[in-house]
């Protein structure tokens, strides 16, 4: 099962539980050094399942080597990802349900998901709408 933790969407502000997010999801755990991965995954997902309704696919991001003082300082550089993502969509395409950045400060995500080193080689975790873990 998906960890009951709840994760904060950069720029759109969407809270996302876990435990409870009520749809097939595609969580995909990176770092930024395999961000690249994350765009993979959503492209193909979303060739298949272009409704965001239908299927969640999420990035979390692995920011636990960035002390607290430091995340003024990468909260901008994750807004600048998100924007330069929405501007590669179709014109009125929905870009805080397509565009779902969730960073994990403290990495209690990974650790809860059991997934490590996404740092050097990104995770996909795919969950039925009942927060099963399907792989």
């Amino acid at each position: 099962m998906l960890p009951a933790e709840k994760l904060t969407a950069v720029v759109s502000g969407l809270e996302i539980d876990l435990a409870n997010i009520g749809r097939p999801a595609v969580l995909v755990f990176h770092g930024q050094d395999t961000a690249a991965a994350a765009m993979e995954v959503n492209n193909t997902v979303r060739a298949a399942y272009p409704d965001a309704g239908e299927v969640l696919v999420a990035s979390v991001i692995d920011l636990r080597q960035f002390p607290s003082m430091f995340h003024g300082m990468v909260k901008p550089e994750l807004e600048k990802a998100y924007h330069k993502a929405a501007g590669k969509l179709p014109e009125g395409a929905d870009a805080a349900e397509l565009i779902v950045l969730l960073p994990d400060w403290k990495g209690a995500t990974h650790d809860a998901c059991d997934v490590e080193n996404s740092t050097r080689e990104a995770a996909v975790v795919i969950a039925d709408a009942d927060g099963a873990i399907l792989a």
